[in-house]
């Protein structure tokens, strides 16, 4: 089973795919709404109070709901559009804070001649996004390849930056300023406390066991734009869109959907459809086996919101490993349907990626019976306040049942794809 002809050469209609799937109505009418090809909000416009509040409490945990008043306005209740005009003025206040933040720490590095890159972020806009507030930036991520990262740690510390978590397997471990804020259930709190995180990687082959070949030749292609006035490096457009890819990839990978990313990606593809020259860059620059881990992304997204993107992409999906194809054919839509319906189907998509057997059985291991526990510590500000711990016991709760009840389904899913294959 591969991604039929149909759906390679004619837009999907993953509304009725999801209600098909019993999706809530909230889910449906913004991903409705978000459609490149035949946007809707007809949906939106029957919805109750208590709906329109799921939508907005979902919208929020997905950094979706400063893209509302852009993707369906008028269609927007009118104390819907003053909750979400409260949030963009609260996040306003935050972006201009991230900004400040960010210039200070690029004028210090500047000072010693230590060069970086901005991932994500201010970047993104206006070629993924058209306006970087709505983005709804969480963090400031910087890349620093090699040993000049721990220099760049230093400089921070004498900015006042101390580490409030631990290290990642692709940065060091966060850091922000010490502060006395607690968290009070708001996503776009001016206040909240600006972490920054150091990538000395873009990927780590060592977590995930999937090679990502190139991605040091990001850092030679980059380059400079202006911010406010500052000079900054930032991933050519090809590398930009090629991480987001890679970003996304690593998300779903680890059983979470970043909607917005996702949405970004969808928004170049349908606005560089036609860009011939862009592609033909992309595919000098990006070889074989680097663009076999971004063309998958692109499909998915091309399914989930309905964008143009090249048709001598849509036909590489037809080049990429079989396993990978049978993925991409069964369980394009399960990233979404996990969102009220819990699945781990992209354990098989991690183990398609996958060469050697062994590693194949580490991470089967790791997904199907986790033993770590997420951090007690609050991210931002390092403390470990009752209430964060509470929410935390809760949240490692709710995950042990989730993990209990989609062991069976799971194994059953990669017997499914492994039948498949052999018909």
């Amino acid at each position: 089973m591969i991604p039929c002809q149909k759906a390679l050469s004619e837009r999907s209609d993953i509304v009725k795919a999801l209600v098909a799937a019993k999706a809530p109505l909230h889910i449906v009418a913004v991903l409705e709404s978000l459609q490149f090809g035949t946007p809707s909000t007809q949906r939106l416009g029957r919805m109750t109070a208590n709906e329109w509040q799921q939508l907005l409490w979902w919208c929020d945990n997905r950094q979706l709901t400063l893209l509302l008043p852009a993707t369906c306005g008028p269609s927007l209740p009118p104390h819907v559009k003053i909750n979400i005009l409260k949030k963009t003025a609260r996040y306003s206040i935050r972006f201009e804070r991230l900004k400040r933040s960010l210039f200070e720490i690029a004028d210090a590095f500047d000072s010693v001649n230590l060069d970086f890159v901005l991932l994500k972020g201010l970047s993104h806009a206006p070629a993924m996004t058209p306006d970087a507030v709505l983005r709804a930036q969480g963090d400031i991520d910087l890349w620093l390849p090699g040993e000049s990262i721990f220099k760049a740690r230093e400089i921070l510390k004498a900015l006042g930056y101390t580490s409030v978590a631990g290290s990642n397997s692709r940065h060091l471990g966060p850091m922000a300023r010490p502060s006395s804020w607690q968290w009070r259930g708001d996503l776009f709190d001016p206040d909240m406390p600006i972490s920054i995180e150091l990538h000395y990687e873009l990927w780590s082959e060592r977590a995930e066991f999937v090679k990502v070949p190139q991605i040091e030749e990001f850092w030679a292609r980059r380059t400079a734009r202006d911010f406010d006035g500052h000079k900054i490096h930032v991933l050519c457009d090809e590398d930009m869109l090629g991480f987001a890819a890679l970003h996304l990839l690593l998300h779903l990978l680890h059983g979470d959907l970043p909607l917005q990313r996702a949405w970004e990606i969808a928004r170049f593809l349908d606005t560089h459809a036609e860009n011939d020259p862009f592609w033909e860059r992309w595919r000098t620059i990006h070889d074989l086996e680097l663009r076999q881990l971004e063309i998958p992304m692109y499909y998915l997204v091309s399914r989930w919101f309905g964008c143009r993107w090249p048709l001598r992409l849509r036909f590489d999906v037809f080049d990429l490993p079989e396993k990978l194809r049978f993925w991409l054919g069964a369980f394009s839509l399960s990233p979404l349907i996990r969102e009220w319906r819990p699945n781990k189907r992209e354990v098989w998509l991690h183990l398609a990626l996958i060469r050697h057997r062994k590693d194949q059985a580490k991470v089967l291991l790791r997904r199907l019976f986790p033993l770590s526990l997420p951090p007690t510590g609050d991210r931002v500000s390092g403390r470990k306040s009752f209430t964060f711990v509470v929410r935390r016991l809760r949240f490692v709760g709710s995950r042990f049942i989730r993990h209990l009840f989609t062991l069976m389904p799971t194994i059953c899913d990669g017997l499914r794809l492994a039948m498949s294959r052999r018909l």
